[in-house]
C-alpha cells in the first residue's frame, strides 16, 4: 500500500513508520483486522510495543470509517 505521511498524524509504530493515517487508509481500502493492516502496510516484526495501540486504532477505524477519503491505488 502506498503511504503518505501527514505531519499531524501520530505514529502507531515507530519501528515500521506506520501512522494512524496509514491505518485509516488501510481500513478504508478494505482491511478489517490488525493482521490485514499489518500486511497492507508491509509490517515487519519489531519490538512489539505497538501491538495494543494498533489494535485500538484499527478498532476505532473500523467502527467509524472515514467518509470521502481517497485511497491511492496499490
Amino acid at each position: 500500500m502506498s503511504r503518505s505521511h501527514n505531519e499531524a498524524s501520530v505514529y502507531v509504530c515507530i519501528c515500521n513508520a506506520v501512522s494512524e493515517s496509514d491505518v485509516h487508509s488501510c481500513v478504508a481500502a478494505g482491511a478489517s483486522s490488525t493482521a490485514q493492516v499489518k500486511k497492507a502496510c508491509g509490517w515487519k516484526p519489531g519490538c512489539g510495543s505497538c501491538t495494543r495501540r494498533l489494535s485500538e486504532v484499527v478498532g476505532r477505524a473500523c467502527a467509524a470509517p472515514a467518509q470521502g477519503v481517497e485511497v491511492p491505488a496499490a
